[in-house]
């Protein structure tokens, strides 16, 4: 991030919001967020409640991007208060505000798309509740339809098939009709991920674990055989969690308790294998909100194959 001058403040925002997300279990108020954190002994706003795109004024580029679900008998004047995901790329939309860019907030967020620069969304979840997802990046920038396309991390370290260099026409539009469907396939992932891994307060379901950085959202039914990208398809797990569960060495049945293979109970291999035995009987760490709870359905599907290979 050597090209962005507010690197030093953008990484303690991030670490800040970690903490906050964590402690929120990924829940967070609006008055936990409006108190800000500290960089360089200076108190330093996350977001600010009459704009949706907010630069602090110790940064020079956007730091946040934020949508929020309006009051009973409020109406919103945003388009993109819901989930609402760009067709072609699987990325997502965000509304500009209005004025182009000769809106300051437009502009702030304009610099942050050309320095490449990772932002903070706080996604409305209730009045006054946001789920933080972080680090977000701008990949399409649209002054003419007031919008952008936003990406999620885990596709950006990627990268996708491009158009070959030569070959026949047919050949090159086999391959950028397969380029575009794979893009939009892992940008579609990627956001199931996020936003699996913040309903569950950036906890590993099975462990607690609390470190983002070690944390996935794991499918219940796989994507290669239909499963939706959707929060109740999914349960953040660590990496090892999330390898024994696709191994069948892990179930989870529809009343959410957890079921170890017989060949890790009894199975002697030190500290680790014990940790994976203790969970035999467990009961999953539910996302806070309900609606987020995986679906029963998509657990009995994927439990009888647990059965079935034990």
């Amino acid at each position: 991030m050597n090209d962005d001058p507010d690197w030093a403040v953008r990484a303690k925002a991030f670490d800040a919001i970690e903490r906050l997300a964590v402690q929120a279990s990924g829940q967070i108020r609006w008055e936990d967020i409006v108190r800000g954190f500290s960089a360089d002994g200076q108190t330093v706003h996350f977001a600010n409640r009459a704009v949706g795109i907010f630069r602090p004024r110790q940064m020079s580029a956007a730091l946040s991007i934020k949508t929020v679900v309006p009051r009973a008998g409020r109406i919103s004047r945003y388009r993109d208060q819901s989930i609402d995901v760009d067709e072609p790329t699987g990325l997502l939309h965000y509304d500009l505000a209005r004025g182009g860019l000769k809106n300051r907030t437009n502009s702030d967020l304009y610099e942050a798309y050309v320095r490449r620069a990772p932002l903070i969304y706080f996604r409305g979840r209730a009045p006054a509740v946001y789920e933080a997802l972080w680090p977000v990046w701008v990949e399409q920038f649209s002054e003419a339809d007031e919008r952008v396309l936003v990406s999620a991390p885990d596709m950006v370290d990627g990268t996708v098939s491009s158009v070959m260099a030569s070959g026949s026409a047919e050949q090159l539009q086999v391959e950028a009709t397969y380029s575009l469907r794979l893009s939009r396939r892992r940008n579609h992932q990627a956001w199931f991920s996020s936003r699996t891994k913040s309903a569950y307060g950036y906890r590993c379901a099975l462990s607690g674990l609390p470190f983002r950085d070690l944390l996935v959202g794991a499918h219940i039914l796989p994507d290669a055989e239909g499963g939706p990208a959707s929060v109740t398809n999914g349960i953040c797990m660590s990496t090892l969690h999330h390898t024994a569960f696709d191994t069948n060495l892990i179930g989870i049945d529809p009343d959410f308790r957890v079921h170890v293979a017989r060949q890790v109970r009894e199975g002697r291999d030190g500290p680790l294998l014990d940790s994976l035995k203790k969970l035999q009987g467990a009961s999953l760490r539910l996302p806070v909100d309900p609606s987020a709870h995986p679906d029963p359905g998509f657990l009995e599907q994927r439990f009888s194959r647990f059965v079935s290979a034990s």
